[in-house]
């Protein structure tokens, strides 16, 4: 008997190519999948044999010099007593945990679980000015909606019917090398038969596509990256869970006067010497139009004042923050010699300057 022959392979055929040729042919003749069939027992039999000799490097090169290599007869009866798992000639090329990893391996989450719908997020562009009161935004939203054919179960109810799976017999069989295997089918349960579908509408996913118009609600004091969230409006859940959320992220526009420092806004407000000098009522411009304020006498370069409750609103509080007004002082050009001898004149009636106090230190501090 031609071993190559009995497997269908070359002589110069390499183990992996030997090891694929008996499993193809173990799958086909098996005893269990032939049952009451002698003649397939038989070519099992011849197969295995085959395979038992020409996976092994060392009985292989025996048999290809001529010399007689004695060989397993009929159906190995294989028990866990004793066995070698690691055997792959006894176990046409697979291992221990190749066979067994279905039965040990822990079983993954059911796909059938009901499960949170996922939130959904977009981004909206606020002016400045809107907010400082409330405003809505009409967004287009693209989410999955319950099927309303089988109301997000993802299932329908059907007659009883033979499980595909395992041709109404409630198991499965697997072939691995010369051992055969059973499992309850995970199909139907192990019954046999399948009395519920998934649902041709969705496809067993419980939710199918919508496009709607969404109105939402902006709270006044927005900021930038202020996220307004509606509880349900975003995807369905899998197979009956709960819907995720719709999320609205803020981005407001920087304005060019003003600066937000949470409630409170910030800005700067020119004033020339004179009105820093010996005082001044000035225009200040606010969000909601301009307000009178005094800069008293001698006022200096980034001194601030306050106009309470001229910020922002505080939010979803009640209550504003304020506007802090900085003032700048403004140098204005010299451009003709009177205005100069005006400055000299005003610099020989007041000879103290702001560097006074620094050249008073380093002297005291000699004498110290």
């Amino acid at each position: 008997m031609d071993l190559y022959a009995v497997l269908g392979v070359r002589r110069v055929a390499t183990t992996a190519e030997i090891r694929r040729a008996y499993q193809k042919l173990a799958r086909q003749l098996h005893p269990d999948l032939n049952p009451g069939d002698p003649q397939a027992v038989e070519r099992f039999q011849a197969v295995s044999s085959a395979f038992e000799v020409l996976s092994d490097p060392q009985r292989r090169a025996a048999y290809d010099r001529g010399e007689s290599v004695a060989v397993t007869s009929g159906i190995p009866e294989v028990g866990f007593h004793g066995f070698d798992f690691s055997a792959e000639v006894r176990l046409g090329g697979a291992g221990f945990q190749e066979i067994f990893g279905d039965i040990l391996r822990r079983p993954a989450p059911p796909e059938t679980e009901a499960a949170r719908g996922e939130d959904l997020e977009q981004t909206a562009r606020l002016a400045f000015e809107e907010c400082f009161h409330d405003t809505r935004r009409r967004v287009h939203v693209v989410r999955q909606d319950r099927c309303p054919t089988c109301q997000g179960a993802g299932e329908v109810t059907l007659a009883p019917q033979p499980c595909p799976a395992c041709q109404g017999r409630g198991e499965v069989r697997s072939l691995r090398g010369r051992m055969v295997f059973t499992r309850r089918c995970s199909d139907c349960g192990g019954t046999g038969t399948l009395g519920r579908r998934p649902c041709p509408r969705c496809a067993g996913e419980g939710r199918v596509m919508r496009t709607e118009w969404l109105e939402v609600g902006i709270p006044a004091g927005v900021g930038d990256g202020s996220r307004v969230r509606i509880s349900g409006a975003g995807n369905a859940g899998r197979r009956g869970g709960p819907p995720g959320d719709f999320v609205l992220v803020v981005e407001v526009e920087p304005h060019p006067f003003y600066r937000r420092e949470g409630e409170d806004l910030h800005c700067e407000l020119p004033v020339t010497i004179v009105e820093a000098a010996l005082g001044a009522h000035v225009e200040v411009p606010t969000p909601e139009g301009p307000v009178t304020i005094e800069i008293p006498a001698g006022t200096q370069n980034g001194q601030r004042f306050r106009l309470r409750k001229r910020g922002l609103p505080r939010l979803g509080q009640k209550g504003r923050g304020d506007l802090y007004v900085e003032a700048r002082v403004w140098v204005p050009p010299v451009v003709d010699d009177a205005s100069r001898e005006l400055l000299r004149e005003f610099a020989r009636r007041n000879p103290a300057g702001p560097r006074r106090e620094l050249a008073a230190e380093p002297a005291a501090r000699k004498k110290a």
